[in-house]
């Protein structure tokens, strides 16, 4: 009888150290949902950026796909993904870019889009906030009615969801400090909160290159803030 113990106690054994083994690199896991989504259930993870891609090309989220696939094949070290971050960027948006607002906001600003969802997946922004920045973005395309619309939307991506050391200046003749220390005493404190960001618009609207970069046709003062 104490033989019969013995292996069934180094069979409990063998079981916990299974368990503890990690999940190879080809397998897909089951991915922990918001508790606030809309589907919250646990669904399974593209264990490749090709097959993230498809899935976001299948949850009509085509642009966002396009504009990672972009990002990870360009020379251009600025904004420029790896491909295990392109990746991470997908399932960033397969997470959490499901919410009203942020779909809306991929119709008319994609890149940003992508960025808003990084900032809840890997810089901390709750979700809570990172839709009601995508609402507030959205009612700013409406009012202003840039006529470039496309470089609005690849200007701000490169901050959006963003503290000040995050963003790279690389290239634009400024660093980080030299903005932060011009615009935080305006109310600028990061690219993380709709407060901050609506500060920053309504303070570079009166700068020459609001005008002459985006074009619009409408004025901050009309954007209404969902407090």
């Amino acid at each position: 009888m104490r033989a019969v113990w013995k292996v069934i106690g180094f069979a409990a054994i063998a079981i916990a150290a299974g368990c503890r083994e990690p999940v190879r690199r080809d397998e897909v896991v089951p991915i922990a949902r918001d508790a606030a989504s809309p589907d919250a259930d646990a669904r399974v993870v593209p264990a490749t950026l090709d097959a993230a891609l498809a899935e976001l090309r299948a949850a009509d989220l085509v642009a966002a796909a396009d504009t990672i696939a972009r990002r990870v094949a360009q020379p251009n070290p600025k904004m420029k993904l790896s491909p295990d971050e392109g990746l991470a960027a997908a399932l960033a948006l397969i997470e959490h870019g499901r919410g009203p607002a942020l779909r809306a906001l991929h119709g008319v600003m994609p890149r940003s889009t992508v960025e808003l969802a990084r900032a809840v997946r890997e810089r901390g922004v709750p979700i809570a906030e990172a839709e009601r920045i995508a609402a507030y973005l959205v009612e700013v395309v409406r009012v202003l009615a840039f006529e470039r619309l496309a470089t609005f939307d690849e200007n701000h991506s490169h901050v959006t969801g963003r503290e000040w050391p995050q963003i790279d200046y690389t290239g634009e003749g400024m660093t980080w400090q030299s903005q932060q220390a011009d615009w935080q005493p305006r109310g600028v404190t990061d690219f993380r909160s709709v407060d901050s960001i609506h500060a920053y618009f309504t303070g570079a609207e009166k700068l020459p290159h609001w005008k002459k970069v985006y074009r619009p046709r409408g004025k901050m003062s009309a954007v209404r803030i969902d407090r």
